[in-house]
């Protein structure tokens, strides 16, 4: 009975062990694509020196358990999320605008929001 509990148990825990939840409010649409996969480049609270245009604003919650997925930082896990997400709507590069970085009981979190963006 007990092996049957914990055979249950198990799985439950590592889905609780890390988890990612994003909102995209996409400003425009007409580079969009199906990729999930391409170069981006990250600009930490500035802006590139060149002409761009936005695409869309990401708010991203990114929560790592430390006993079974680790520290969530922005460098890994946020900067993963956001690379996905710009590959999808076509952009090349990411605005982190603002991000938090915490640690609540033996979770860790990184909240970020960023705008997606296409250098021209």
């Amino acid at each position: 009975m007990t092996k049957r509990i914990v055979a249950l148990v198990a799985p439950l825990m590592l889905l609780g062990a890390c988890s990612t939840t994003s909102t995209v409010s996409i400003i425009d649409n007409k580079y969009q694509t199906n990729q999930s996969v391409c170069q981006v480049t990250f600009f930490k609270k500035t802006k590139p020196d060149r002409e761009f245009q936005k695409l869309a604003q990401i708010e991203s919650h990114v929560q790592r358990n430390i006993f079974f997925g680790g520290d969530a930082k922005l460098e890994d896990q946020a900067y993963d999320e956001l690379k996905i997400k710009t590959c999808k709507l076509g952009g090349n590069a990411v605005i982190i605008d603002d991000y938090v970085e915490s640690r609540a009981a033996e979770f860790s979190h990184v909240h970020v929001w960023a705008t997606t963006i296409k250098l021209l």
